[in-house]
């Protein structure tokens, strides 16, 4: 059986997301939801817990959200800088 992720178009940058969508604009679908780092149950989808903090890659250059993951914001940069 094939399972689909929902998707939808990012209010603040047109892309299509997936999930629970860009943290720039979060969706707030799927709340409840368990943290993957710290396996809390939490409904905000900006949550950010100490765990991730080690782990956050990518600056959005739009809003200045921070992210693990490039395809939680809309125009995701490297920390880094490269």
């Amino acid at each position: 059986m094939t399972e689909y992720v929902q998707t939808y178009k990012c209010p603040t940058c047109g892309l299509i997301a997936s999930g629970s969508g860009h943290l720039c604009h979060p969706a707030g679908q799927g709340a409840p939801f368990t943290c993957e780092f710290c396996g809390k149950t939490v409904d905000d989808p900006r949550h950010v817990c100490p765990p991730m903090l080690n782990k956050m890659e990518y600056i959005c250059k739009k809003c200045g959200r921070l992210a693990i993951y490039d395809s939680l914001l809309c125009e995701p940069a490297p920390l880094d800088g490269e």
